[in-house]
């Protein structure tokens, strides 16, 4: 197989500059042309991506990082998408979750009560797949559509660590988004510059060890985010963020090696596709059950009780898929039966209304067929 390079560089060659501390990678995996034709050099490269914030993006920034650390607000139901451009407080996402969680159990029969629902998401390892974000119209006139498709990810990252889990994988683009063309793919590399100062602010601020996986060497913000990031050897939560990801990488020993960093996964959520197409981790995933969420992935989209709720519905997938995935065993022939009779007969879903004018829609499968939950 001809092999080529399908990730742009910026002007010089990863060669010509400073050696990265990660594992050698190739620059992109083999891949075959006939299943990625547009994956071919670039004779025009994208310049590199800025990383310039307006005085509003600055002052809004400062007011999200600091309104993490302020008293806990009223509870009432969120105005709509993007109402409220701050991160909760942990004790307002710990109570939404609960409340959430007690809505399912009472609709779905289970005996798991929101606290001890709550206890388990320290075990809970969510890998969130971000989409949606050119065809999602909730951009605020105080924030450019970069910046909030990067907060998405910091607020995800704040929830998971407000409800008392110890790690979380997010997506932030992959190799194959490059196929797109320059402009494309310097868009995208502009929505990581933009959101890597806020991050690197909370993760020095919260002590969140952040862990980027499956960039090269000669990465476009390979400066940046060196310089910018912290590190932490401590940290009691761990954010992992797949950059310039593919699955190719598994082809080779040092790609399997980088991957082999990542934690095993519980759950993998994936906005607006019915599919992991591209974002697929070989061997972290063996045992991950899947939600579909609609909703695309800009900040404005979601309010702190949506993300509350997203990491419930994670919660209840992982939950409805125990034992199903690798290691499955019918407890007799009465529970094959009743799988056959509901699955296969009755054709089984169910619709669950979390409240009155939900926003969000969530499906998850279980033993007997699909759940589709609305919040």
């Amino acid at each position: 197989m001809e092999r080529y390079r399908g990730v742009p560089q910026e002007e010089g060659t990863p060669a010509e500059r400073k050696p990265s501390a990660s594992p050698k990678l190739p620059a992109f995996p083999d891949v075959d042309p006939d299943l990625h034709p547009n994956l071919l050099p670039e004779d025009e490269v994208p310049g590199r991506a800025e990383n310039e914030f307006s005085a509003m993006d600055e002052e809004f920034l400062s007011s999200l990082l600091e309104s993490v650390d302020y008293g806990r607000k009223p509870h009432r139901e969120a105005e709509g998408p993007g109402a409220d451009f701050t991160l909760a407080p942990p004790e307002d996402i710990r109570e939404s979750f609960c409340s959430i969680w007690e809505q399912l159990a009472r609709d779905l029969d289970l005996e798991i009560h929101g606290e001890d629902a709550l206890a388990a998401v320290q075990d809970l390892v969510l890998y969130d797949i971000p989409d949606g974000t050119r065809s999602t119209l909730t951009v605020p006139p105080m924030m450019d559509v970069d910046l909030d498709a990067g907060m998405y990810c910091l607020a995800l990252v704040h929830t998971m660590k407000s409800l008392g889990a110890r790690k979380v994988v997010v997506m932030t683009h992959t190799a194959y988004n490059r196929a797109r063309g320059p402009e494309d793919t310097q868009r995208f590399l502009k929505v990581m510059a933009k959101a890597v100062e806020p991050v690197a602010q909370y993760a020095r601020r919260h002590h969140v060890k952040l862990e980027l996986v499956g960039q090269a060497p000669g990465y476009e913000l390979e400066g940046l985010l060196s310089r910018s990031l912290p590190a932490f050897d401590d940290a009691s939560f761990e954010a992992y963020f797949l950059v310039d990801y593919a699955e190719e990488l598994f082809l080779y020993d040092a790609g399997r090696s980088v991957i082999a960093r990542l934690p095993d996964i519980d759950v993998c959520v994936r906005h607006t596709k019915l599919q992991m197409t591209g974002g697929w981790i070989p061997t972290r995933m063996l045992r991950s059950s899947y939600v579909y969420s609609q909703n695309g992935t800009l900040f404005s989209n979601w309010s702190p009780d949506e993300y509350a709720a997203l990491a419930a519905v994670s919660l209840l997938s992982k939950k409805l898929m125990s034992g199903e995935i690798l290691g499955k065993a019918y407890l007799d022939v009465d529970d094959v039966k009743r799988r056959f009779q509901l699955r296969e007969l009755n054709l089984f879903q169910r619709t669950v209304r979390l409240r009155q004018n939900p926003r969000k829609l969530f499906v998850i499968g279980s033993p007997i067929g699909l759940h589709q939950i609305y919040y």
